[in-house]
C-alpha cells in the first residue's frame, strides 16, 4: 500500500495511525487544517491588530449575511441507509454503513453552503476510514482521495479494517460563521473557520495477521481550517497558492435558502 508523500505529511500537522507493525499517516489535517497556535504565527505586531480588526468585522459580516448561527458541534444527516447497521469488531468489518450524500446546498456561495460542505466533507472521510469506499469524498475534495488512498487499499486488499468508533472524527466550530480572508472582489473567495477537530480515542485499526492497536497517536486538538470557492464549488485549501485572492475582507457570500437543521453536516469543498 502507498500513503501520504513524506514531504506532505511533514506540512502538515498530521495524525498517525499505528497497525501492529506498522504506522500509516491519517492526514486529516491538510496544509491549512493546522493547530489554532499556528494561525497567529503569520501576523505581528501592528499588522497583527489591523489583520484582528478585520477578521472581527468578516466574522461579523459573514454571519449577518447567512442569519443562521453555526458555532458548536458540526451536524451532518444526510445518509442512505441499505439494511441494517453492524459496526465493525476486532474480528469483522462493518456492514451496511450508512453512506453520506451530497446536501442540496453544499456548493452554495454562501455560510450555509460552507457548513454543508463541512458536514458532508468529514463525514465522507469518516466513511473511508469505515468502510475504505473513497466514492462520496471524491464528491467534495479529490486532494482528500489521495491523502486517504492507504485506508482505501487496506479495505481492498483485505489486509485491515477500523473498528470501535461510528465516527472517528468530528469538528466543533468556535465561531458563529467562518471569517473571510479574500478581497471582496475576489471570484474565488476563501473563509477561515476555527475549531477544534475531536479524535474517538476509542478507534483501533486491526491488521491481518498483526492484530489490534490504537489507531490515533494524535489527541483531539484546536485547528482552522481554510476554505475557497472553486470550479462551483466549496474546497478545503491542501496546497500552498499564490494567486490574488489571499487580501482580507468583511465581505461575505449570500446566504442560502436552507437552515443548518435542514441541510446541516453536508460538506463539499474546502479548500485547506
Amino acid at each position: 500500500m502507498t500513503g501520504p508523500s513524506s514531504a506532505s505529511v511533514t506540512r502538515r500537522t498530521a495524525l498517525f495511525i499505528t497497525g501492529a507493525a506498522a504506522t500509516v499517516a491519517l492526514s486529516a489535517c491538510a496544509p491549512k487544517v493546522r493547530p489554532l497556535a499556528d494561525s497567529s504565527a503569520s501576523a505581528s505586531g501592528s499588522s497583527s491588530s489591523s489583520s484582528s480588526s478585520v477578521s472581527s468585522k468578516a466574522s461579523t459580516s459573514a454571519s449577518a449575511s447567512s442569519g443562521m448561527s453555526y458555532k458548536g458541534p458540526l451536524k451532518f444527516d444526510n445518509y442512505e441507509k441499505n439494511g441494517t447497521y453492524v459496526p465493525a469488531t476486532e474480528t469483522e468489518k462493518a456492514k451496511n454503513v450508512p453512506k453520506p450524500l451530497p446536501p442540496t446546498h453544499m456548493n452554495d456561495r454562501s455560510i450555509d453552503g460552507i457548513y454543508s460542505f463541512l458536514g458532508y466533507w468529514i463525514s465522507s472521510i469518516n466513511y473511508v476510514l469505515l468502510t475504505g469506499d473513497s466514492e462520496p469524498l471524491s464528491k467534495s475534495d479529490q486532494d482528500y482521495v489521495e491523502i486517504f488512498k492507504r485506508f482505501s487499499d487496506m479495505y481492498e486488499d483485505k489486509s485491515g479494517w477500523m473498528y470501535g468508533s461510528d465516527a472517528p472524527m468530528s469538528i466543533s466550530l468556535y465561531t458563529d460563521a467562518p471569517t473571510q480572508t479574500s478581497s471582496s472582489s475576489s471570484s474565488r473567495p476563501r473563509y477561515r473557520w476555527n475549531g477544534r477537530l475531536n479524535l474517538d480515542q476509542n478507534l483501533k485499526i486491526y491488521v491481518e495477521g498483526k492484530g489490534s492497536a490504537s489507531a490515533f497517536t494524535a489527541k483531539s486538538h484546536d485547528i482552522y481550517i481554510d476554505m475557497t470557492y472553486k470550479d462551483g464549488g466549496w474546497t478545503v485549501i491542501t496546497k500552498d497558492t499564490s494567486d490574488d485572492d489571499s487580501g482580507s475582507s468583511g465581505t461575505s457570500p449570500s446566504p442560502s435558502s436552507k437552515s443548518p437543521k435542514s441541510d446541516s453536516g453536508k460538506s463539499g469543498g474546502l479548500s485547506v
